[in-house]
C-alpha cells in the first residue's frame, strides 16, 4: 500500500498552468460547439445541467460510516469490466458505498437501472473548481480509474487531499509506445499522482515505466474483462425467446458485432453472396450505432436484396422467413454470441476493434478488420488459430463457406477461443485483493 504524498515539482507547476489556462477553455469551447451538431455531445451536456442537486441527492442516503469506494469509468466498455470487481466489493462487504461516475453519455444511460452502484453520476467538467467541489461532495476514501479515462484536475485534487487513487485494467499498445516517450514530461506529472496501477500483463509493466516513476508499485494481475465475459457468457436468459425459438442452428449462424458503416461496407456483401449459395445461412448483425437511420439503412440493403431481414423488435409474432435479424437495441451483444458458431467484431476498418473477447466466451470464431494493434487479445487469437483478420470481402467469403462446408474446423477454433478466455479468469478477486490495501476496516474485505 502507498498513501504517501510524493512532492510535485516545478514541471507540475508549468503543466497545471497550461492545462487550466489553454487547454481547458479550449477544450470547453470546443465540445460546446461540436454540441451544435452531435446528439451524443449534446445528451452529455445536458445530463450534467443538475449533476450536483443529483449528486448530493443520492449521497444523503448513504451512511457516513460506510468505506466510500469512487469508480470512474469513460463509457460502456469500462463499465462493463468493472462489474465483476463491484460484484466482489459488495459481496465482501455489502455495506460499502459504490460511487460510479461516467463520461460518456452511452455508459451513463445503461447503467441508470444498474443497481449495485449506490451512485451513479456523470463526471463534470475536469476544471480546478470542478473537481474540488465533486471530490469535496463525495469524500471517497479510494478513487479508481478503469484503462484509461485520466483527468488530471481530478488526479491533482486527489494527490494533495491524499486520498490514493488506483489505476485499473491499464494497459498501453505497443504501436503507442513512441507517442508516451515523446509526451512523458507531460503525462509523468499526471501519472504520479496514482498510488499503484494495476497492468493487464507483463510486458505492460515495462510500457508504464516510460510515464510513471514509481515501478515497485506497478503490479501485473491480469485483465478483469475475461472474468466479466465468463460471466455474462452465463447469462442467456436475456435472448431466452430467441434461443427457443428454433429458428437459429448455432452452426450456420454468423453474428456480427459492434459494426460501423465501414465494417458493413465489406461484410454485407459477402454475406449476400454467401447466402444465395447456401439456403441455410444464417445472419444476425448488432451495429454499434442503432440509430433508426443507420438500422433502417442495413434492412433496407438486404430488402433490396430479395433477403427476408426482420429486426429484433418485431421478431416476436413475426411468421416471414427468417434470413436476417437487425439488432436495433443495445445491451444483448454479449449474450447474442451464443447463437453463432462465427462472429465478426466490427471497429477493425476504423478506429480499432472492440471486444474480441466476447464471442470467444461462447465458444465462438472471431473475424475482424485489419486495424487491431489496440487489442491484445484479438493478436492472441490470431496467435493460437482461433482469430483470422479480414481485409476484403473475399475473405469474409471463405470464412462463411468454411462454416457450411467444413462446421467440425470452425468449431475447434471456437473451442480453442473458449479455452484461452477460461484460461486468463482470476483477475478480478487480485485487484480486489489491492484495492482493499486501502480502504478503512480492511479485514472485512478479507
Amino acid at each position: 500500500m502507498h498513501t504517501g504524498i510524493e512532492p510535485l515539482t516545478s514541471m507540475y507547476y508549468l503543466i497545471f498552468s497550461l492545462y487550466n489556462g489553454i487547454f481547458i477553455p479550449l477544450f470547453y469551447l470546443a465540445v460546446h460547439v461540436a454540441a451544435l451538431f452531435n446528439r451524443k455531445i449534446k445528451r452529455g451536456l445536458d445530463g450534467r445541467g443538475d449533476l450536483y442537486a443529483s449528486l448530493q441527492t443520492q449521497l444523503a442516503s448513504v451512511p457516513d460510516r460506510a468505506a466510500r469506494i469512487w469508480i470512474h469509468v469513460s463509457s460502456m466498455g469500462e463499465f462493463e469490466q468493472i462489474k465483476p470487481v463491484i460484484r466482489s466489493l459488495k459481496e465482501k462487504n455489502a455495506s460499502c458505498c459504490i460511487v460510479l461516475s461516467f463520461f460518456s453519455p452511452s455508459g451513463f444511460d445503461n447503467a441508470k437501472s444498474y443497481s449495485q452502484a449506490d451512485v451513479i453520476t456523470y463526471l463534470p467538467a475536469d476544471t480546478y473548481r470542478g473537481a474540488k467541489k465533486f471530490i469535496t461532495l463525495i469524500k471517497p476514501d479510494v478513487a479508481l480509474v478503469v484503462r484509461h479515462d485520466i483527468w488530471p484536475n481530478f488526479q491533482w485534487r486527489l494527490h494533495r487531499l491524499g486520498i490514493p487513487s488506483i489505476l485499473l485494467n491499464a494497459s498501453i499498445p505497443p504501436n503507442r509506445l513512441l507517442l508516451m516517450r515523446l509526451l512523458r514530461p507531460f503525462l509523468r506529472p499526471v501519472y504520479k499522482t496514482f498510488s499503484e496501477i494495476l497492468v493487464t500483463s507483463d510486458e505492460n509493466i515495462r510500457y508504464f515505466r516510460i510515464i510513471y516513476p514509481y515501478p515497485d508499485r506497478i503490479r501485473a494481475i491480469g485483465d478483469t474483462r475475461y472474468d466479466q465475459v465468463c460471466h455474462r457468457a452465463l447469462e442467456t436468459d436475456r435472448i431466452k425467446f430467441l434461443l427457443n425459438s428454433g429458428k437459429f442452428e448455432r452452426r450456420h449462424c454468423m453474428v456480427a458485432g459492434s459494426t460501423w458503416p465501414a465494417d458493413e461496407r465489406v461484410i454485407l456483401s459477402a454475406v449476400v453472396r454467401a447466402m444465395s449459395h447456401y439456403s441455410d445461412l444464417l445472419f444476425i448483425i448488432a451495429p454499434h450505432e442503432t440509430s433508426e437511420e443507420h438500422v433502417a439503412a442495413i434492412d433496407t440493403y438486404f430488402n433490396d436484396k430479395n433477403i427476408p431481414a426482420v429486426r429484433l423488435s418485431q421478431f416476436e409474432g413475426n411468421n416471414k422467413p427468417l434470413r436476417v435479424l437487425l439488432i436495433d437495441r443495445i445491451g444483448l451483444l454479449a449474450n447474442l454470441y451464443a447463437l453463432g458458431a462465427l462472429a465478426y467484431v466490427g471497429g477493425g476498418f476504423g478506429a480499432g476493434v472492440h471486444n474480441v473477447l466476447e464471442p470467444a466466451a461462447h465458444g465462438t470464431a472471431v473475424l475482424f478488420g485489419p486495424r487491431h494493434a489496440n487489442s491484445v487479445e484479438a493478436r492472441n487469437l490470431i496467435r493460437i488459430g482461433a482469430g483470422h483478420c479480414i481485409h476484403h470481402m473475399d475473405d469474409v467469403y471463405i470464412e462463411l463457406k468454411h462454416m457450411q462446408e467444413t462446421p467440425e474446423a470452425i468449431e475447434r477454433q471456437g473451442k480453442v477461443a473458449q479455452g484461452f478466455v477460461a484460461a486468463n479468469v482470476g483477475a478480478t478477486e487480485r485487484t480486489v485483493a489491492a484495492i482493499s490495501e486501502y480502504l478503512p476496516g480492511r479485514e472485512s474485505y478479507a
